[in-house]
């Protein structure tokens, strides 16, 4: 660890001196000046004296200041792509499958039956929740390593089921649940598609550390 070395990137990055960093500190320019050279390091309470002077968290000293993130605009793409997908298949949905879904399945057309109840809320809200986790990662790296990565798509993989496991319980435990999973089974479908969408994201999200320009 360099300490001495982040103590004077980050103070010339504020266009200070030397001795305008020990006025704020109530030391000597030559403490200041031997911790840059790493002749001594400062002491933990002078560490956090540092920190509060140059306004950055004590691990900025120890580690560094770290590199401002940008989204690459591979990944400014990827997310409008998703969230107009997401946009234009609700509106496609709701205004005009919905009802021409509803209206088969009425009849007994056992494929429509099958995707409005299990398909139609899960699809939707999984595309909004691609669309969700894309957005953030436009403010945040949201790289995760490769445990929680599969974590992520376990979770995901448990989400879309749940819809289809509230239909078999009601089939298998009460009346009563059953017909709370036909009145809320397009609003549960598209809570859990939300959900699976933002996991599912996560899972994927390659980590572009370095790459990062936004041009």
């Amino acid at each position: 660890m360099k300490i001495g070395t982040n103590i004077k990137k980050l103070r010339t990055a504020q266009g200070l001196t030397q001795d305008q960093l020990a006025e704020k500190l109530y030391v000597t320019r030559q403490t200041v000046s031997s911790w840059e050279r790493s002749a001594s390091n400062p002491n933990l309470e002078q560490l956090e004296a540092v920190a509060a002077a140059l306004g950055v968290d004590i691990m900025a000293l120890l580690y560094g200041p770290q590199p401002q993130y940008r989204p690459t605009a591979r990944r400014v793409i990827v997310t409008l792509a998703l969230v107009g997908a997401a946009v234009a298949a609700t509106a496609l949905g709701y205004g005009m499958l919905h009802d021409w879904l509803r209206h088969y399945a009425m009849r007994a057309v056992w494929g429509c039956y099958v995707f409005l109840m299990f398909c139609f809320g899960p699809f939707l809200g999984l595309l909004w929740g691609l669309g969700a986790g894309a957005l953030g990662s436009l403010r945040w790296r949201l790289a995760l390593p490769r445990q929680k990565k599969w974590a992520c798509l376990a979770g995901a993989v448990a989400a879309l089921a749940v819809n289809p496991l509230l239909y078999a319980g009601g089939k298998l435990i009460s009346w009563h649940m059953m017909k709370f999973w036909a009145t809320a089974h397009e609003g549960v479908g598209l809570l859990t598609g939300l959900v699976a969408g933002v996991l599912l994201y996560l899972a994927w999200n390659p980590d572009e550390r370095g790459k990062e320009s936004g041009k």
